[in-house]
């Protein structure tokens, strides 16, 4: 039986001016990909960072569709993302990039984040940060994926992100919950913060 995945999502902009966060998903009859990039500055160069990066990941996950095998994946995004830099050298303020990625497919979670944004797994009770740069774990139904920005974790502590994530309903709704949560802190130097979620559900 083909498995099935809910997605959520939902971002703020804090404090800042520009809108520096930028994140995909897309599902295929074999899996899900999603993709959360931060271009860590107030400024314009770091949306145009983070949206050139995230087009990358989904451009070289439709041209390795259907035969998607995520150690190639992410070493073929790593080496992309970098010539793409390298190529389109921003002038003024250079942003400080973070990027992840995580594929669902057939029970297993992949994964691969570097910089300042966090991974995670949530089996509906435990909740378990994927803190090494790539790896892999076991995915079951009910469990959920997640990636955050750092605007996330910098205003909720874990023990309130399982709170919003232990509530019924959909993952939409969970990831506003948290954002909301995080907007409420009212911080004065809030950063820009998203929330990606995905659950396995058959």
């Amino acid at each position: 039986m083909r498995e099935t995945y809910r997605i959520g999502n939902a971002q703020s902009i804090g404090s800042y001016q520009v809108q520096s966060n930028y994140f995909s998903t897309k599902r295929n009859e074999t899996g899900t990909l999603s993709v959360l990039a931060d271009g860590t500055i107030d400024h314009i160069n770091g949306r145009r960072c983070a949206v050139l990066a995230t087009e990358i990941c989904m451009q070289v996950f439709c041209s390795l569709f259907p035969n998607i095998e995520p150690g190639p994946l992410f070493d073929t995004v790593e080496r992309k993302v970098l010539q793409e830099m390298r190529t389109f050298l921003f002038l003024g303020k250079t942003p400080y990039l973070s990027l992840s990625m995580q594929w669902i497919s057939h029970g297993e979670l992949f994964y691969y984040t570097v910089g300042q944004n966090r991974a995670f797994l949530f089996d509906g009770r435990d909740f378990k940060w994927l803190a090494e740069r790539s790896g892999s774990v076991t995915i079951r139904r009910g469990m959920t994926a997640g990636l955050i920005s750092c605007g996330v974790y910098e205003a909720l502590h874990e023990r309130e992100m399982v709170a919003y994530l232990r509530e019924k309903g959909h993952p939409y709704g969970r990831a506003q919950q948290m954002i909301a949560g995080v907007r409420d802190k009212n911080r004065k130097k809030a950063g820009n913060a998203t929330v990606v979620l995905v659950e396995v559900c058959l």
